[in-house]
C-alpha cells in the first residue's frame, strides 16, 4: 500500500484547502483542521489506521474536499482491510486530481488485495477493474481542462467560419473549409467528454459498494425480500433514495435497494 501524501507540496495543497474550510465550518471544527490532518497523518504512520480514518473523516465531514485528504483516507482504509472504502476514496482522489499515478497505483493494489480475499473465501473474485469505457477515456482530464478545451475549440471553429465567409482567396477558403469540419468533430468529442465527466450520460450517481455481500432488496426496508447480493468494490449507480436506503443500478442491469451504509457515493 502506498504511503500517505505528507510531503511539502502535498501538505501545502491540503493545508490551503483546510485553511479555506476553516472560515466556513461549524463548531464541529473546534480543533483546527490542519491539526486534525497532522494528527491523522501521525496515526497512520504509527500503524493506527482506524484513528487515521476517524481524523480524515472529520475533515470530510467539515466540508474539506481535497485530493490529498481523499488519498490518505483511501490508504488508511486499505491498511485497515476496508477495501471497498479504499476503492471509493482512491476513485474520489482521482476525480479531484486526474492522472495521479500514486492514486492509480493504490487503486490497483486494493483491487488486487480485495480480489485475493474474495478468491480465498469464495474460490473466485469478480472485481470490476475499470470504469465504463466513456468514463475511462475522460478520466485523465479534469472538468476545468475539458471545459477549457471546449471553449477554445468553439472559438476556433466559429473563427474559421468567419474567415471562410470573408476571405476572397480560393486556396484559403479551401483550407478553412477542410479545417472547420475537423475542428467541429474535435469540439463534439470534447463536449461529449465534458458531459461524461459531469455525469450527464449515466443513469444515476456513481458509487462503490463498500461492504461484502451487501443484500440487495426489493424495497427500502430490512424485511423486504432479498433480490441479490452486491460484492464489495463493485461499481453501482444511485438512482433513488428513501430515508436510510438507496436504490441502485448494478452491472448487468440489476436494480434494487441497499442500506446507505453499504454503498458510498463518488
Amino acid at each position: 500500500m502506498k504511503a500517505p501524501l505528507t510531503g511539502p507540496l502535498g501538505a501545502l495543497a491540503a493545508l490551503l484547502c483546510l485553511a479555506v474550510s476553516l472560515a466556513c465550518t461549524t463548531p464541529a471544527s473546534a480543533q483546527r483542521l490542519d491539526e486534525i490532518f497532522a494528527e491523522a497523518n501521525a496515526a497512520i504512520f504509527a500503524g493506527d489506521a482506524e484513528a487515521a480514518i476517524t481524523g480524515y473523516e472529520r475533515l470530510v465531514a467539515a466540508g474539506v474536499v481535497d485530493p490529498d485528504v481523499s488519498y490518505n483516507l483511501a490508504v488508511a482504509h486499505g491498511r485497515a482491510g476496508h477495501y471497498g472504502e479504499a476503492i471509493r476514496w482512491f476513485e474520489k482522489s482521482l476525480a479531484e486530481s486526474p492522472g495521479n499515478d500514486d492514486a492509480e497505483e493504490g487503486l490497483s493494489e486494493v483491487r488486487s488485495a480485495l480480489g485475493r480475499r474474495q478468491a480465498a473465501r469464495d474460490g473466485e473474485a469478480l472485481i470490476e477493474n475499470k470504469p465504463p469505457f466513456a468514463e475511462a477515456l475522460v478520466r485523465p482530464f479534469s472538468r476545468s481542462v475539458l471545459a477549457g478545451v471546449v471553449l477554445g475549440l468553439e472559438v476556433l471553429f466559429f473563427g474559421l467560419l468567419v474567415l471562410f465567409g470573408r476571405t476572397p482567396h480560393e486556396n484559403r477558403r479551401l483550407a478553412y473549409g477542410i479545417t472547420a469540419p475537423l475542428i467541429a468533430v474535435m469540439l463534439a468529442g470534447a463536449a461529449y467528454g465534458l458531459l461524461v465527466k459531469a455525469g450527464f450520460t449515466t443513469d444515476g450517481e456513481p458509487a462503490i459498494i463498500v461492504t461484502e455481500d451487501a443484500p440487495v432488496r426489493e424495497g427500502p426496508h430490512p424485511q423486504a425480500e432479498e433480490r441479490a447480493t452486491a460484492r464489495e468494490g463493485e461499481r453501482a449507480y444511485i438512482v433513488g433514495r428513501d430515508g436510510d436506503w438507496v436504490q441502485v443500478r448494478l452491472p448487468e442491469g440489476r436494480r434494487g435497494w441497499l442500506s446507505q451504509n453499504d454503498v458510498g457515493a463518488l
